[in-house]
């Protein structure tokens, strides 16, 4: 009997521990623990009764019907899987205690009084209704204590496996006290026998197999749930170092980390998070992106995290803005995926954010610079051309005009030259937000360098003529606007603009020809006079290529010296020779023979007369040098014309001083000749310059007086030796009064200075006749002699 008893406990022990395994693990462990727990328990009752018997003796030999008697596990199995199943969840009420407690008495009662059956008496046991009812009340109640000492006792201060003992012995008395309160109330009939059939058990050998296989059983599942337990207190604390060095590295991280829960509330975060946005980690777990962020930044985040939920791959990677701690927005990238918990839902979201304002910010960095002028900030060539291809690809579309307007400022290079270059950039920055003003927002206003700037119009008029009027009204508008005064450092200046427009209309034309258009209009608006505006004319342009052409040939004209002297005479009053000047003749190879006037004003532009001029110096000093070896032409000069330009270069001294020692031309032979303009630009300079070749024998003599506006103050000044009256003067003479006046005075003004003075286009007796008789002794013009080549100009001489 008190095996038994012993038998029943140790296995309400097993069972009661699996089910307490059940509701602490879920998913499949869970469901292998509650199968377990339920057939253990059906064993401890299976067992018990069994064990029991041996304790009931009768008169006669008695066996058990092996079907029957493994058939009696089934009800006490299945009711107790039924009450496992109800215990499964972590809150169990008293009433689904009851209704456990009344599922495991019943099941105890039907394993009972099943058993029993399968002793097959004849005639048939006999029970008493009452000790059957208090059997059932026994095992029903019992178990219902026991339930309720594992589950409810939370009064009962014993640590666990006391208590678990403590139920145990309560659940092996309800199944004792049932099995034999149930004996109690047996009767079998004197004279009935065993009627089990050909396949039977004898109860001493049931009865030993039964116990030791329970114990093995209940022994093995004590067992398995002391190592359950041991693997999950070890997991525990793996996890728990685990999760300590998660949190450990997650804290460590320097980028912020932090996750949410699936309700969209923060769990947790690391340090560099709250550093990031400047708050404490009490003022973030447990909060919604609501209550954290921004509100213009909170939905968008709100709206992320929703699509990353359901999203099926879990990950998601985005740009986005964050507030910072020190209160700037940054550029961020959100790197966030969706956690699952054990049952496969989403539990929650993990996002890292990454900083990339610094990066964000060097990109705009070099954007600007690629595509933007780096002193007024406006679209620089390259922006402009991808604008333009734009406006061309609208235009082809909508069929409507677009406009290029080209400005120039006006005599910006001599404000950069007198103000500095720092007054200069103030001014352009000035004259960009000005000419911003001026158009509308579609429009581009681009700066191509220096003082040159380009704006696009777009979407004009589909009538070309209608279009330029749009185009004309807005370049007044902003010809008007740049030419009011400009404060600069506390200074006002002024500034005007020269503006050359083209039009177009979708791929009609190239765009370089494009910009080369409104260019070519632009110059011929300063042409006619600056601060104004012109359209782009065909012809002029013509003529701009054709000047460019020509200033390629003058280039080639250099190299392969192409150039020519000739020789007009100069003589006295009595037709003496006293010398010549040289004028410069271009023998093109195409064209054949090219006055000055033809290219000279263009080598003027470019520069090149300065080769030029240097060339001119050397071949006459090198005719001064053979002249003097022959009587006939020793003492004759050579007028050489010197541009101012020429005039102006640094080494101008040296380079004359070096070609007469070189040449070994008579520096009292060699006659510099220089217009108004040259002279009287930087009048210190040129007196200087004057003196320094004065000192080597050189004289000098200014050509075409009269044409300019020489100051009496400065001309007195200047270290001259002649003075040239201008052709315009000596042409009409002898009929106009005027010019007869002009002539008289430049001659008495002369011999007043002490200068000689010659007069050149004399082409009559009475032009030669009215000079000589005013006292203007030395002449020149086709009267005596025309230009001629050297050696015709030689042979003059000796006829």
């Amino acid at each position: 009997m008190l095996l038994s008893v012993l038998v029943a406990i140790a296995g309400s022990l097993t069972a009661l521990a699996h089910a307490q395994r059940m509701r602490e693990t879920h998913g499949r462990t869970a469901l292998l623990w509650m199968v377990t727990g339920s057939i253990t328990l059906g064993l401890a009752v299976w067992s018990m009764h069994f064990i029991g018997m041996l304790a009931f003796h009768l008169p006669i030999p008695i066996t058990y019907d092996l079907a029957l008697t493994l058939l009696s596990v089934i009800p006490v199995d299945a009711a107790a899987l039924l009450g496992f199943w109800v215990l499964r969840e972590q809150h169990v009420s008293i009433s689904r205690l009851a209704l456990v407690g009344l599922l495991m008495g019943l099941g105890i009662s039907a394993m009972h009084y099943t058993g029993m059956a399968a002793l097959r008496m004849s005639p048939a046991i006999n029970y008493d209704p009452q000790i059957v009812a208090l059997s059932l009340a026994i095992a029903v109640i019992a178990s219902w204590g026991a339930l309720l000492m594992m589950y409810r006792g939370d009064h009962v201060r014993l640590p666990i496996w006391p208590r678990y003992l403590l139920g145990a012995s309560i659940m092996g008395l309800a199944i004792s006290g049932m099995h034999y309160t149930g004996m109690a109330g047996v009767h079998v009939q004197p004279g009935s026998i065993c009627l089990a059939g050909s396949v039977y058990i004898e109860p001493n050998v049931l009865a030993v197999l039964v116990a030791s296989s329970s114990l093995f059983w209940f022994g093995g599942g004590i067992l398995a749930v002391l190592f359950d337990q041991h693997m999950e207190r070890k997991n525990e604390i793996m996890l728990r170092q685990s999760i300590a060095l998660s949190e450990s590295l997650l804290q460590a991280m320097p980028v912020p980390v932090f996750y949410k829960d699936a309700q969209g509330r923060y769990a947790g975060c690391n340090s560099a998070f709250t550093d990031f946005l400047g708050k404490t980690r009490d003022e973030i777990v447990g909060k919604t992106v609501f209550e954290v962020s921004p509100q213009s930044f909170a939905g968008v985040y709100r709206d992320k995290d929703l699509e990353l939920l359901d999203d099926p791959v879990g990950v998601q990677v985005y740009e986005s803005q964050v507030k910072h701690c020190d209160s700037t927005v940054h550029d961020v990238v959100f790197h966030k995926a969706r956690m699952v918990g054990e049952d496969g839902r989403p539990s929650g979201i993990i996002g890292v954010i990454l900083d990339i304002t610094d990066r964000k910010l060097a990109e705009r960095q070099i954007h600007q610079l690629a595509f933007y002028d780096p002193l007024t900030e406006l679209p620089n060539r390259r922006l402009l051309i991808e604008r333009l291809h734009q406006e061309f690809a609208m235009g082809a579309r909508t069929g409507q005009h677009g406009a290029i307007l080209f400005l120039d400022l006006d005599n910006f290079k001599t404000l950069n030259d007198t103000k500095g270059h720092d007054i200069g950039d103030l001014l352009l920055i000035e004259v960009a937000k000005r000419l911003a003003l001026c158009v509308r927002d579609g429009d581009t206003v681009a700066r191509l360098g220096g003082d040159e700037f380009v704006v696009v119009l777009e979407s004009l008029d589909m009538i070309a003529s209608d279009a330029a009027t749009q185009a004309e009204h807005v370049a007044e508008k902003i010809r008007e606007t740049l030419s009011e005064p400009y404060i600069l450092n506390q200074h006002q200046y002024h500034s005007t603009p020269s503006i050359g427009i083209a039009l177009f209309r979708g791929y009609q034309d190239s765009l370089d020809n494009l910009l080369k258009y409104a260019d070519t209009a632009m110059y011929q608006a300063k042409t006619a006079g600056r601060n104004a505006i012109r359209f782009y004319d065909p012809e002029m342009q013509s003529a701009i290529e054709a000047r460019a052409d020509l200033e390629e040939e003058l280039r080639k004209a250099i190299a392969q010296q192409q150039f020519r002297l000739h020789y007009q005479i100069q003589v006295d009053s009595l037709g003496r020779a006293l010398g010549a000047e040289v004028l410069l003749r271009w023998e093109h190879p195409a064209s054949g023979l090219m006055p000055p006037m033809q290219f000279i004003p263009l080598a003027e532009d470019t520069g090149l007369i300065v080769p030029i001029g240097l060339w001119v110096l050397h071949t006459a000093c090198a005719q001064l040098a053979a002249w003097q070896h022959d009587a006939l032409t020793r003492d004759l000069t050579l007028a050489v014309n010197v541009s101012a330009r020429q005039f102006r270069q640094p080494g101008f001294v040296g380079q004359v001083q070096r070609i007469l020692v070189e040449s070994g031309a008579k520096p009292s032979h060699l006659k510099l000749e220089m217009t108004e303009s040259t002279v009287l630009e930087n009048v210190e300079d040129t007196i200087a310059r004057m003196r320094e070749l004065k000192l080597l024998g050189v004289s000098f003599s200014m050509d075409d007086f009269g044409t300019g506006y020489s100051s009496l103050q400065y001309l007195k000044r200047l270290p001259l030796d002649q003075i040239k009256i201008d052709r315009s003067f000596v042409r009409d003479i002898a009929s106009d009064p005027n010019d007869a006046a002009i002539v008289q005075t430049i001659i008495a003004m002369s011999e007043a200075l002490g200068l000689d003075v010659i007069a050149e286009g004399v082409e009559t007796e009475a032009q030669r006749d009215f000079l000589d008789r005013h006292g203007c002794h030395s002449f020149q013009g086709y009267m005596f002699g025309k230009p001629l080549p050297l050696e015709q100009f030689e042979a003059m001489l000796q006829a």
